[in-house]
């Protein structure tokens, strides 16, 4: 809406007919943008679930993880929205959710969650956590390096 005014002062004068136009354009812009956001988030509300059951006690809701004491046992949780993190593949990232990390403290998920399961909470950590575009592969993804450039 700060842009829309901007845009709009910076025009200079305008007739009414132009400010209704304006306003017209900036309320169908607000909306499609507001019918967006929740298509995405729709799109990640099962994953964020599964996420905050499954993974937000060590990694936070945020997914900044740190450290944690664990069954009497201090762990640092991996925080999934670093840079090497969104360099990993979504298989990586299923991969250690499937078999754990036993040194780092990471339980194993495989009795627990379903792949599709932990894909959800794979897109959710993508788009949701680590703030990547929902519209297109991940471009660290196995599936987007297997598609023709």
């Amino acid at each position: 809406m700060a842009a829309a005014s901007f845009a709009v002062g910076c025009a200079g004068p305008q007739t009414n007919t132009s400010n209704s136009n304006v306003s017209s354009n900036t309320a169908n812009s607000n909306q499609r943008a507001s019918t967006n956001t929740a298509v995405v988030n729709n799109v990640t509300d099962k994953g964020h679930d599964l996420y905050v059951k499954n993974c937000a006690e060590c990694h936070k809701e945020s997914g900044e993880g740190g450290e944690k004491v664990v069954d009497g046992k201090k762990i640092k949780a991996d925080n999934l929205t670093d840079d090497r993190r969104k360099k990993l593949t979504d298989e990586k990232m299923i991969k250690a959710m499937v078999e754990g990390i036993e040194d780092e403290g990471m339980p194993s998920f495989k009795d627990k969650l379903s792949e599709a399961e932990m894909r959800e909470i794979v897109r959710y950590i993508r788009i949701d956590l680590q703030k990547m575009p929902a519209d297109k592969p991940y471009s660290n993804s196995a599936a987007a390096a297997s598609q023709p450039q």
